[in-house]
C-alpha cells in the first residue's frame, strides 16, 4: 500500500480488480486501519479485544501444523463415526429397519447444520484469553467423546421405536457438540497460515490424521466382534467408549493446548461480525459457491457409495454374512484410507507445480473411470478385486480434503480484504452446512435406493436377482457421474497462487500499518 493524498491506496492489488473491491482507498467512509492513531492506542485498543498484533508468520512450524492436524482426528471420527457403527449395529444386529434408521440419521445432521452458522458467528465474535477458537474446541472435544459412549448403551429389548428414539435423542446431542467443536476448529485451521501454497501444506497435515481416522474407523465395528468382549452389545458399548474417550476427547483436545491461533488488529470501525451480514457475503463471494457445489457433489457421491457398498459386500459378494462382509467393508475402507495416505505428499506438490484447480480436474476424471470399474470390481466370483477399486477412486478424496480447505483459506482471505472483516468461522460453517446438509439428504437417499431397489431386510442373501442388479447399477452411477458435473464447475473456479499472493501482501501491509512498522514487512 502506498499514501495518496485522499489515504491510502492498494498498490498491491492484482491486475483487473477495481478500487471499489480492495477496502484500503480513499474516502471519509473507507473502514481500514487507522494510520493515525499512536501505535500504543492502538496496541491497546487490540489487547481488549483479546487480539495479538504480531503479524503473521510466511511460514509455520512443524510442531505446530502438527498439533492442529490432530484435532482433525476427532473432527473426522465426529463426522463418520456414528454411521459406520449404526448401521451394522442398529440395524443389522439389532434388525432397525433400514428407512427409519436413515431418518434417524439424517435429522440430528440436519440440526447440526442449522447450528453451523449460529457457531461460526459465535465463534468470530469471541474474546477471551485463550484466543477466539481454542476454549470452543476444548469444550466439545469433551462433551463428543462422553456423548459417542452413550450413543451404544441403548438395551437391546426395548422396542424399535424406542431404539429409534434414543438413538435419535443423543445423536442429536452429540452433534450440538460436534458443531461445538468443529466449526471452530475449522476456522483454526483456514486461519493459521497467511501463504498459498503453504495453506495446502497446512491442510495436508491435517489431512494426514483425517486418513489415519479413515483407516481404523471402518475396523471399530468387527473389533467389537471379537470373541473376548463375549457378545456384540458388550463388544460395543466397551469399543464405544473407548473410542470416545481416547480418540474423541483425546484428539480433540491437542489442538486447544497446544496450537497459538494466529491473530491480527481489526480494522477500525469494523465491530462484530453481523450474522446475516456474513450470510450475505458468503452466498455472494463466487468462488465460495463453485466450494461449496464441489462439496455438495462429493458429499451424495461419498455417502450413496460408501453406504451401497456396504449392502453389496454384505449381501450380493459374501451371501448374507454381515461379519464377513463388514470385515471386507474394513479392507476397502482401509484401502482408500492407504492410498489416500500415499497420495497426500504428491497432490500436494503437484498442486503446488500444476494449481489446485488443475490437481482437481485431473483426479476427478480418474475417480469416473473408477465409478465404471466398480461393475468389475465387486465380483463374487473374485472378491479380492474390490482391493483394486482404491487405486482409481481413493486419490479424489485426500485432494478434495486438502485443496478444498487450501481454497477456502484463500476465500477467506479475499473476504478479508474485500469486507474489512475476519469471517472464517462464518464462511467454515455455511460450508459446513451445505456439506451437512448434503449428507443428511444422502442417508435419506441410500434408504430410499434400498427400497426402490426392491432390497428386504427379511430375506437376507436371498434377494431377487433385479435388487442386486439395481444395487450394482446405483453403486456405478454415484461415483462415475458426479465427477463430471465437478470438473464443470472447476473450470469456472477464478483464485490462482498469483492473485492470492497479490491479497496477502495487502494484508500483511495492513497488519504492519497496525502496529507502526513500514508496510511490506513479515
Amino acid at each position: 500500500m502506498v499514501a495518496g493524498e485522499g489515504g491510502l491506496f492498494c498498490a498491491a492489488a492484482p491486475p483487473g480488480w477495481s478500487s471499489a473491491f480492495c477496502p484500503v482507498t480513499t474516502g471519509a467512509r473507507t473502514r481500514d486501519f487507522a494510520v493515525a492513531l499512536p501505535a500504543a492506542a492502538r496496541k491497546r485498543r487490540a489487547q481488549r479485544r483479546g487480539m495479538s498484533l504480531t503479524p503473521a508468520s510466511s511460514s509455520t512450524r512443524f510442531s505446530a501444523r502438527l498439533g492442529l492436524g490432530v484435532g482433525a482426528l476427532a473432527s473426522f471420527l465426529g463426522y463418520a463415526g456414528i454411521a459406520s457403527l449404526a448401521v451394522p449395529y442398529y440395524q443389522m444386529t439389532l434388525g432397525v429397519n433400514p428407512v427409519l434408521l436413515g431418518v434417524a440419521l439424517a435429522l440430528p445432521r440436519l440440526w447440526e447444520a442449522f447450528l453451523d452458522p449460529v457457531m461460526g458467528n459465535v465463534s468470530d465474535n469471541f474474546r477471551s484469553r485463550w484466543g477466539r477458537r481454542r476454549p470452543f474446541i476444548a469444550a466439545g472435544a469433551v462433551a463428543l467423546g462422553a456423548l459417542y459412549g452413550l450413543i451404544w448403551m441403548v438395551p437391546p429389548r426395548w422396542s424399535e421405536a424406542a431404539k429409534v428414539a434414543y438413538f435419535s435423542s443423543v445423536s442429536v446431542l452429540f452433534f450440538t457438540a460436534y458443531t461445538v467443536y468443529s466449526v471452530p476448529y475449522s476456522a483454526l485451521t483456514y486461519e493459521f497460515s497467511s501463504e498459498h501454497h503453504e495453506r495446502t501444506r497446512v491442510m495436508a497435515h491435517a489431512s494426514f490424521f483425517h486418513k489415519l481416522g479413515e483407516l481404523g474407523y471402518q475396523w471399530i465395528f468387527p473389533l467389537s466382534q471379537l470373541a473376548l468382549f463375549g457378545s456384540a452389545v458388550v463388544g460395543i458399548r466397551v469399543v464405544g467408549w473407548g473410542v470416545g474417550l481416547l480418540l474423541l476427547t483425546g484428539a480433540g483436545l491437542v489442538p486447544a493446548l497446544v496450537v497459538r491461533e494466529r491473530t491480527v488488529a481489526p480494522p477500525v470501525g469494523a465491530g462484530r461480525v453481523r450474522f446475516w451480514a456474513g450470510v450475505r457475503g458468503a452466498l455472494a463471494n463466487r468462488p465460495f459457491l463453485i466450494v461449496a457445489g464441489l462439496v455438495l457433489v462429493n458429499t451424495v457421491m461419498g455417502m450413496l457409495a460408501s453406504g451401497l457398498d456396504h449392502y453389496v459386500l454384505v449381501y450380493y459378494l459374501f451371501g448374507g454374512d454381515i461379519a464377513l462382509g463388514s470385515t471386507w467393508k474394513a479392507v476397502l475402507s482401509s484401502g482408500y484410507a492407504l492410498i489416500g495416505l500415499g497420495a497426500i505428499p504428491l497432490v500436494v506438490a503437484v498442486s503446488r507445480r500444476c494449481g489446485k484447480r488443475e490437481t482437481l480436474i485431473a483426479l476427478y476424471a480418474l475417480t469416473s473411470v473408477g465409478g465404471l470399474f466398480k461393475w468389475v470390481a465387486f465380483n463374487p466370483s473374485h472378491p479380492w478385486l474390490i482391493v483394486l477399486d482404491p487405486l482409481l477412486c481413493g486419490p479424489i478424496w485426500v485432494a478434495s480434503q486438502v485443496l478444498f480447505a487450501s481454497m477456502l483459506a484463500d476465500i477467506c482471505a479475499e473476504d478479508e480484504l474485500a469486507s474489512g472483516l475476519r469471517r472464517a468461522g462464518m464462511f467454515g460453517a455455511i460450508y459446513s452446512w451445505i456439506q451437512k446438509t448434503a449428507v443428511s439428504v444422502s442417508y435419506l437417499g441410500a434408504g430410499v435406493a434400498l427400497a426402490l431397489s426392491g432390497f428386504e431386510q427379511s430375506l437376507g442373501a436371498a434377494q431377487a436377482g433385479s435388487t442386486f442388479t439395481s444395487l450394482r447399477v446405483l453403486l456405478v452411477a454415484s461415483t462415475a457421474l458426479p465427477p463430471l458435473a465437478a470438473i464443470a464447475l472447476l473450470r469456472a473456479y477464478p483464485l490462482d497462487a498469483r492473485r492470492a499472493e497479490a491479497t496477502r501482501a495487502v494484508l500483511a501491509d495492513r497488519a504492519a500499518r497496525a502496529v507502526g512498522a513500514p508496510p511490506g514487512g513479515r
